[in-house]
């Protein structure tokens, strides 16, 4: 394994992945709102930062690493090899965990499809690979919402697609053996991470790992672009949502007060879009993990400024010093997000997505993301002074090599 500081490692993306890590851990544990009571809420600082973010980055940096994988290969064939057999066992492990009663939205099986797929694209050039990114990332979420309203027509109605053409948890082998063209359909089109909206990400992150990305330039680019299109994008979500007669929609179509919705819709918190997607009031929203276009836009852009944050931030030894932690957890994401899951469903959190401020619960849920992040750095932290790879980072590479070899 490359140590950190060794020459040609871009520790600016290990310092991203573990921000993404560390976001979905706040994610899955942190209320998401917080209010005086339980009428009205505001989001709380995971509920503006993390939410939807996270995993977008997360699978925005798969795509980086992908290119970064088979930059110098000399046999594409061999690539795509040694990508599908990650891929299986990428989808294997989230199966398991899909029993572990975490009650989280397990990110795996997605991630190990967008890899089948994703390595299709790995022999075309930088510039066809950036148009194709840039194009599906665009396109993808209208045609997801297009496809969904033909859809809600032949299921026999909205209620009766979004109730029965979804699994509603996380995949796992039962569901798999018991159900497998719905779980094929639930990964592809109606779960958490649809994979139609999601592989833009992949190649968005796949572009940008054609890139030079020790040039100063680039993470700058990178920084202020994302940035961009992040607040443009929620701030046109939120413009939309002043308008009274949209609100109105969108609030009785969800079920929720009007007064509550620019909270709601910030940060995905306890509003359901299900019923909405590919209705024309769908096409404005930005609520994360609804999968609308603006959701989509901005939570690639955020990430695609994260990325060049860190970039440019670890351009510095002495920074390269203070975020060690969250470096070195970048470095070991699987066995992070692994163990992380794992103890999630021996110790499940007990509160909902709004807790009340002053609640005496707080200090539990403090007590509770404070254990999950430390495990994920110290395992970080061992394996970086250990110089050796995470537990399921060298089975990875070992099940990928070996069948490369045969």
């Amino acid at each position: 394994m490359r140590h950190l500081g060794a020459p040609g490692r871009i520790v600016g993306l290990d310092t991203a992945r573990g921000l993404a890590i560390f976001g979905m851990i706040a994610t899955h544990l942190y209320p998401l709102l917080t209010g005086p009571n339980q009428g009205t809420g505001t989001p709380t600082w995971v509920g503006w930062g993390f939410t939807g973010v996270s995993s977008a980055l997360f699978v925005v940096l798969a795509g980086v690493g992908l290119s970064l994988l088979t930059r110098n290969t000399t046999s594409i064939g061999r690539s795509r090899v040694q990508l599908s057999l990650r891929a299986v066992i990428l989808i294997f492990i989230g199966l398991l965990l899909g029993h572990a009663g975490s009650n989280v939205a397990i990110i795996l099986v997605h991630y190990g499809v967008l890899f089948l797929l994703a390595m299709w694209f790995i022999a075309l050039s930088t510039r066809a690979l950036t148009i194709t990114a840039i194009s599906w990332l665009v396109v993808a979420p209208w045609l997801h919402g297009v496809f969904t309203r033909f859809m809600h027509v032949q299921a026999g109605g909205t209620t009766a697609y979004v109730e029965n053409w979804r699994l509603w948890t996380s995949p796992t082998l039962f569901d798999l053996i018991s159900q497998p063209l719905l779980t094929l359909w639930d990964v592809l089109f109606t779960g958490y991470y649809p994979v139609i909206s999601f592989l833009g990400y992949v190649l968005v992150g796949m572009a940008i790992g054609r890139l030079n990305l020790s040039r100063l330039s680039s993470a700058v680019a990178m920084f202020v672009g994302g940035a961009v299109v992040y607040v443009l994008c929620r701030g046109l979500g939120a413009w939309f949502l002043s308008d009274d007669l949209y609100s109105y929609r969108v609030a009785h179509a969800t079920g929720q007060h009007v007064e509550q919705l620019p909270a709601l819709a910030a940060t995905g918190a306890q509003i359901d879009t299900n019923l909405l997607m590919g209705s024309p009031e769908w096409f404005g929203l930005a609520i994360p993990h609804s999968g609308a276009p603006l959701d989509i836009y901005s939570t690639a852009g955020a990430a695609v400024g994260v990325i060049g944050f860190f970039l440019l931030l670890t351009r510095s030894r002495i920074l390269q010093a203070v975020v060690l932690p969250l470096t070195a957890t970048g470095t070991i994401a699987l066995t992070a997000y692994t163990a992380h899951v794992i103890l999630t469903g021996l110790w499940p959190r007990d509160w909902s997505a709004m807790v009340v401020a002053g609640d005496p619960i707080w200090q539990a849920i403090w007590t509770m993301l404070l254990v999950h992040w430390l495990m994920v750095a110290v395992i970080g932290l061992v394996v970086y002074f250990l110089r050796v790879r995470g537990p399921l980072e060298s089975l990875l590479r070992s099940a990928s090599r070996v069948g490369a070899r045969s």
